[in-house]
């Protein structure tokens, strides 16, 4: 990608990054709660699973991101596995979690990870991973923060391969949705976009 590419990959990821960290708590929470809603009907309705029989992996928001620590939360409730990422060197592994309160540290670029000792789980088992992003556009190509984290992790899994059988969901808020985002070969895009309205939570 040409240098003109990446400053208008940087300036979509500064416009974002500071829409992001000035929505209210309150924004946040009702963005998190319709999420967990929207996950759960499609977890449910398309790939025909109950919360308690679903391995997923996620993220801990970080600045802003949108929340799915709600649907998590009913995931371990209803017995389901949910795996959270730990950075090491220049790849992501995946551990299983029994809470989102504890068990986590401050971890590469001030996220919160799990404990390194908590059980590693092989990514490539699991049935769905939820993709956090700095935009989306029209085709699920994402933008990420720039680490290649995602990228990796999906070429992982067989990337465009008709044979990869984890699930790619990449969720945003409705702001995060841009129309033209410079790509090249490696930009991943996910299986399922969701983004929610946060004009509809604010008050």
């Amino acid at each position: 990608m040409d240098e003109s590419g990446r400053a208008v990959k940087e300036r979509i990821r500064a416009v974002i990054r500071d829409r992001r960290m000035n929505l209210s708590d309150e924004v946040l929470a009702g963005c998190g709660s319709e999420l967990s809603s929207y996950l759960e009907e499609f977890i449910r309705d398309e790939l025909g699973r109950g919360l308690g029989d679903i391995t997923v992996a996620s993220y801990m928001p970080f600045r802003g991101e949108i929340s799915t620590k709600a649907f998590c939360s009913k995931v371990l409730s209803a017995g389901g596995v949910i795996l959270m990422p730990r950075v090491e060197g220049k790849d992501m592994i995946f551990h299983k979690v029994s809470s989102l309160d504890e068990g986590f540290e401050t971890g590469s670029y001030g996220i919160m990870e799990p404990l390194a000792e908590l059980p590693v789980f092989d990514i490539r088992n699991a049935d769905v991973v939820i993709v956090p992003g700095i935009a989306y556009n029209d085709e699920g190509i994402r933008l990420g923060q720039g680490g290649g984290y995602y990228d990796r992790l999906y070429e992982y899994l067989g990337g465009d391969s008709p044979d990869r059988k984890v699930l790619m969901i990449g969720v945003c808020y409705d702001f995060q949705m841009v129309s033209s985002i410079p790509v090249d070969d490696r930009d991943m895009a996910v299986d399922v976009l969701i983004d929610v309205s946060s004009e509809s939570q604010e008050v």
